[in-house]
């Protein structure tokens, strides 16, 4: 299957009221690995591979269309016929629109949001009511306070596989500015919004499509600002039903106007570009899809794959510190650390001018980056993330309105 990105939208200014403004080696460190993500070959002491999730087991998933957030029929808990009913939507209301901090969806293992340098970066559900275990907002999850679990179906997103993992991506985007371990990228800047459960229950792609529902709906029927979605995981789908699958999920991320920042393989150097890697190689405007630098951010790191077709620029990924429950920080590498660099990155331009919308933003991403003899060949921009160019870029396209003449009084 070979897959051609599209070719970048333009990107005109836009009006805002106001200011401008992812083969076994001894583990030689403990990393908490009890999420099953396991080090092989040469690679870092502390990678951590691109989790894959659980496989489709033959007629075993419950289907994507029995989770269609505002509808009758919500939350479908794997393992169980059990669902929970959500309020139903009237469609003669209009629809509340996004606005506040831009908020990031980290759909993986759980974040754990009392980490003291996550717990005021996380989105907060302002339409439940926490531990009364009542469904609030209605959406058909009771007490998703921080998120929602897509593994048990339930509102605690902190529980299960990957909750190292989870963690170490949140604190790369928005861990706070409190001189403890490490700054995200966006602190102060969004909020995080923790997905967990990816790796439990159902397969990976099923979970997906789940969890999109759950962040479309959060969107289009309560205002949550979701502007982006970090993917730090992924595997080959050969079936191209599957493809579908994923493809049709990733579109509806996109007609609801978000970002997909995805991570490509961890392959020693392997070329992507015909492989159906999912969600990485997805051709859709709203998907930028990341390889990993080394720590110096002068070459491709030797753990991570890449593709000149469908991998669209790198970011550093080896080395980086990060948070991991239990009130930690550890370095870990992989793409799947560079790739919150960009959903990071991302926020900061929401932030800069929220009239931006996901097309817009992937594009000034990829029109900003510093140019890599390393990359060419390897990326289809021939570079790497530049943070403060990204940024510079997405205040540039702020148009103040005229200031309105002043009304005579008497």
């Amino acid at each position: 299957m070979e897959i051609n990105r599209k070719s970048p939208a333009s990107v005109a200014p836009t009006t805002r009221t106001g200011e401008t403004s992812r083969a076994e080696a001894p583990k030689q460190k403990p990393l908490t690995v009890r999420d099953g993500f396991e080090t092989r070959g040469a690679r870092p002491n502390n990678f951590v591979d691109r989790p894959t999730g659980r496989p489709a087991a033959p007629a075993g998933s419950v289907p994507a269309s029995a989770f269609a957030f505002g509808s009758s029929n919500v939350a479908v808990k794997p393992d169980a016929n059990k669902v929970v009913d959500a309020k139903k939507v009237d469609p003669s209301q209009p629809k509340p629109k996004p606005s506040g901090d831009p908020v990031i969806a980290v759909i993986d293992g759980g974040v754990d949001f009392k980490h003291t340098d996550l717990d005021d970066a996380m989105w907060t559900n302002p339409g439940e009511v926490a531990g009364d275990g009542i469904d609030n907002d209605g959406n058909g999850v009771k007490d998703d306070i921080h998120g929602f679990n897509v593994g048990t179906g339930g509102g605690d997103p902190f529980k299960g596989d990957g909750t190292d993992h989870g963690t170490h991506v949140a604190g790369i985007i928005a861990a706070e500015d409190n001189g403890e371990g490490n700054t995200g990228i966006a602190a102060g800047k969004a909020k995080i919004l923790s997905v967990g459960g990816l790796y439990d229950g159902a397969d990976l792609l099923t979970n997906f499509e789940r969890s999109v529902d759950y962040l479309v709906n959060l969107k289009t029927e309560q205002g949550v600002n979701i502007r982006a979605a970090n993917a730090s995981f992924g595997n080959t789908y050969r079936s191209p039903a599957d493809q579908e699958r994923w493809t049709a999920a990733v579109q509806k991320l996109a007609d609801a106007d978000i970002l997909l920042v995805a991570a490509t393989a961890n392959g020693n150097g392997s070329n992507m570009n015909n492989v159906a890697d999912m969600p990485a190689n997805i051709d859709l405007p709203n998907v930028i899809t990341i390889a990993s630098m080394d720590k110096n951010n002068d070459k491709l790191a030797r753990f991570s794959s890449h593709g000149d077709k469908v991998v669209d620029l790198a970011a550093v990924g080896e080395d980086v510190l990060s948070t991991v429950p239990g009130n930690k920080w550890e370095e870990m590498s992989g793409t799947s650390m560079a790739t919150p660099t960009v959903a990071a990155t991302a926020a900061r331009m929401f932030a800069e001018n929220p009239d931006l919308t996901a097309v817009q933003v992937r594009d000034l991403l990829i029109k900003t980056v510093e140019q890599d003899a390393d990359l060419k060949g390897k990326v289809i921009t021939g570079g790497k993330l530049d943070i403060e160019a990204a940024i510079q870029a997405a205040k540039d396209t702020v148009v103040a309105k005229p200031e309105q003449p002043a009304v005579a009084t008497r």
